[in-house]
């Protein structure tokens, strides 16, 4: 009995040292893969997704690679299964079988065997850091949690859009069962939809959620008509609580692909999920919709996200900083350099994340420190000379901060409603263009240049006393550089 639990002991030790030998040779495999996936991906999908993948073992012969989470596994096997698995047989000598599962659904004995993969990865990486460092990064969020609710910032141009969609992740009372959020490019919408997929599945409520862009939505439906078989795509669509589609205007005047996805929106909504939709045009003005998928967006609860305000563009200036420092300790902006991102830049967030990723390009990625010179490079590089607003465009700003009509500013009324807005508009146009006195004048329908010198010496006397003067002649500004920002969308 005694030499029989030997025999069996030392078998065991052999399998185990087998098992282990497997898994070190699994692992640089895994490594190769991984290095043809980054050259097969887009940096986001590869940083995001790809990237946080982890070799777990060899299970009679099926290679197990763990996802973090329900999230990240379907979205690896909706999108990146086929490549991976490529990779693997190029890899792999033994050619066996890969099997991308959650990290949960693993059995647990090969889970206690193994040991939590990236806790293990975690602590390798503390050990290797310096406390400081360690104490730089461990309050930043890690790349792939960059959109979440907890990076979104939020302000008077979409708030309404954040908190639809926070209602939506919280299942509260909303009654429509299609939503749109809309607004130009780069105003955070795909930013929204990311949030919310990552907070309903961290929730792990049962809730099915997916996301996809209407282009991926298109390219999978014409794949799979080509084919002759859609099955796979409508078993990842129909079937949800919720549905994500980002850049609806892709699937417009695609009449095959639109028909597909207006029965996908039926089979959701008829079986108790909601879709919530973004596109670059509000509802009505979608164009190259059939007449059935543009009822369904006219019914559709519609809300806007515009550009950021000031305030939101500073925390957005400061937020993407930090992001960077987690890397690059040493990219440093001061106040005077917030403050020129901010005031020139007055696109969409997308823009401002432009420059400071050229800012850092121009620190060699944390060679030199970010000064205000190499600032100034990236700003006119992205920005390009700049150019006064027209006299229109800043009467256009003051007619919408103070609500009058063109025939208002224009007239000869002495009102204090409207001959102080007026006056205030031609102190901006005298401030802010090279246009001659007599040229602002004409522009008012004004025959006395004179007329403009008073309002210009008025205003500015006004704002060396009266703080509220200051904040209206910054807020008709601020609307200048928008209405100049609209021109240029």
């Amino acid at each position: 009995m005694g030499l029989q639990e030997e025999s069996g002991r030392r078998e065991t030790e052999k399998n185990t040292n087998t098992q282990r030998g497997d898994n070190h040779r699994g692992m640089d495999l895994w490594r190769a893969v991984l290095e043809d996936a980054r050259s097969e991906t887009s940096a986001h999908d590869y940083n995001t997704w790809i990237s946080d993948l982890r070799f777990v073992a060899d299970d009679n012969g099926t290679v197990l690679i763990a996802a973090r989470d329900q999230l990240a596994c379907d979205r690896i096997n909706s999108y990146h299964r086929p490549m991976l698995r490529r990779a693997w047989r190029k890899a792999d000598p033994r050619q066996r079988a890969l099997k991308i599962t959650c990290w949960k659904d693993i059995p647990a004995d090969t889970r206690d065997l193994v040991g939590n993969p990236w806790r293990a990865d975690e602590t390798a990486a503390q050990a290797a850091e310096t406390p400081a460092a360690s104490a730089q990064t461990s309050s930043q969020p890690r790349h792939g949690e960059a959109m979440s609710f907890d990076t979104l910032i939020v302000g008077d141009t979409n708030r309404a859009a954040v908190r639809l969609a926070e209602m939506i992740v919280k299942d509260g009372q909303i009654f429509a069962d299609v939503a749109l959020i809309y607004g130009r490019q780069g105003t955070g919408k795909t930013h929204i939809l990311r949030a919310m997929e990552k907070a309903i599945a961290r929730q792990e409520d049962g809730r099915r959620v997916t996301y996809m862009s209407a282009e991926e939505f298109m390219t999978a439906f014409v794949d799979g008509a080509r084919d002759g078989d859609t099955r796979q795509l409508k078993s990842q669509v129909r079937h949800n609580d919720l549905l994500l589609i980002d850049d609806l205007q892709w699937i417009a005047n695609k009449k095959k692909t639109d028909e597909a996805f207006f029965a996908t929106l039926r089979s959701v909504t008829a079986e108790g999920g909601r879709v919530l939709l973004t596109a670059d045009e509000a509802p009505g003005d979608l164009k190259g919709f059939s007449a059935r998928m543009r009822g369904e967006l006219m019914g559709a609860a519609a809300v806007e996200v515009g550009l950021p305000d000031q305030e939101m563009r500073r925390e957005i200036v400061k937020l993407h900083t930090s992001l960077i420092q987690a890397g690059q300790p040493n990219f440093i902006l001061d106040e005077e350099m917030t403050e020129k991102i901010v005031s020139t830049v007055r696109g969409p967030g997308r823009d401002l994340c432009g420059v400071l990723y050229s800012l850092q390009t121009e620190t060699r990625y944390g060679e030199v420190e970010p000064t205000l010179e190499m600032l100034g490079t990236v700003l006119r590089r992205q920005q390009g000379e700049y150019q006064a607003p027209s006299l229109d465009n800043i009467k256009r700003a003051t007619m919408r901060h103070y609500e009058l009509t063109k025939s208002e500013i224009e007239s000869a009324s002495k009102s204090r409603s409207i001959c102080a807005p007026r006056q205030v508009a031609m102190y901006l146009c005298r401030e802010m263009t090279d246009k001659s006195l007599p040229q602002i004048a004409r522009a008012f329908c004004k025959k006395d240049h004179t007329t403009v010198i008073h309002a210009w010496r008025k205003v500015k006397k006004l704002m060396q006393t009266d703080p509220e003067m200051v904040r209206q002649v910054e807020q008709v500004r601020e609307t200048v550089f928008d209405i100049q920002s609209e021109g240029n969308g």
